[in-house]
């Protein structure tokens, strides 16, 4: 009877290790919820706190940060943690539970970055002109474009507001040796008889050894339209150069027409 009762007791401890093993396998991989990687990137400089739901494990959880000088990382529920950048860098935040499973999740702290490739040069020219004066107005104009086709601007935010901060001026390939100047960027409404109400963006940048321009972001309308995708395009308003010479012109604007904005990672995959 007793060696009866012994060996029901081994069985239900065995039992109960089987049990206890077979539910820690069960245990789904800790992961950021809603996400498909454990990969974050976030802008710089940024008073924003950002929190991210965790899920899988035995959501018992504890997390620490190897570079506490970049980013500020804490538990804000059972199952949330709060990221904030605080410099520019990269940092491992490293998700435990009680289990022992564990996720890393790798931080990016970088600049806000705006990538324009140009893929091809226009100009839009009004008035009562004679064709040789627009052909010498059109060869003229193109000449103060800064950059070829194929070349582009690297807009770099370096403040809080994504309103200011560096550019670099690809001249002959985007990617290659660039010039690096400063920018402002700047939002307006205007009010048009036909459109109404509009939003425009544009672009103030200083360059080395030249004068400030500004570029406005607008819709491009070619010539002749063979493709229904609206194609976007730096405007820049060079009438007060021409005026002078050619006293019945009205409207000369340089037309970049620009690609799909692109971020830097993307442009290196």
């Amino acid at each position: 009877m007793r060696l009866n009762s012994m060996l029901a007791t081994v069985l239900i401890f065995l039992c109960s290790l089987v049990i206890s093993s077979c539910s820690n396998d069960e245990l789904a991989p800790i992961s950021l919820k809603n996400r498909e990687t454990a990969n974050i990137k976030l802008n710089y400089p940024n008073n924003q706190t950002y929190s991210f739901p965790l899920q899988g494990g035995d959501g018992n959880y504890e997390i620490s940060c190897d570079k506490p000088e970049i980013i500020e990382t804490k538990m804000i529920s059972s199952c949330d943690i709060s990221i904030k950048a605080l410099a520019l860098g990269e940092a491992i935040i490293t998700v435990r539970d009680q289990s022992g499973n564990t996720l890393d999740i790798h931080v990016i702290v970088d600049y806000y970055t705006d990538n324009y490739i140009v893929s091809k040069q226009d100009i839009l020219l009004t008035g009562d002109l004679k064709d040789s004066e627009k052909q010498a107005i059109k060869e003229k104009a193109l000449a103060t474009i800064p950059v070829k086709i194929g070349g582009g601007y690297k807009f770099i935010y370096t403040d809080a507001e994504i309103a200011r901060g560096k550019v670099l001026v690809y001249q002959e390939k985007f990617g290659d040796k660039a010039i690096e100047g400063s920018f402002e960027r700047k939002s307006n409404e205007i009010e048009n008889e036909q459109w109404g109400t509009r939003h425009i963006i544009s672009f103030d940048l200083t360059l080395p050894e030249q004068p400030k321009r500004t570029f406005i972001i607008s819709e491009y309308i070619p010539s002749s339209r063979t493709s229904p995708i609206v194609l976007m395009a730096f405007f820049e308003d060079l009438k007060k150069t021409f005026t002078i010479d050619y006293p019945t012109v009205e409207q000369v604007y340089t037309e970049q027409v620009i690609s799909v904005p692109l971020k830097w990672d993307e442009l290196n995959n």
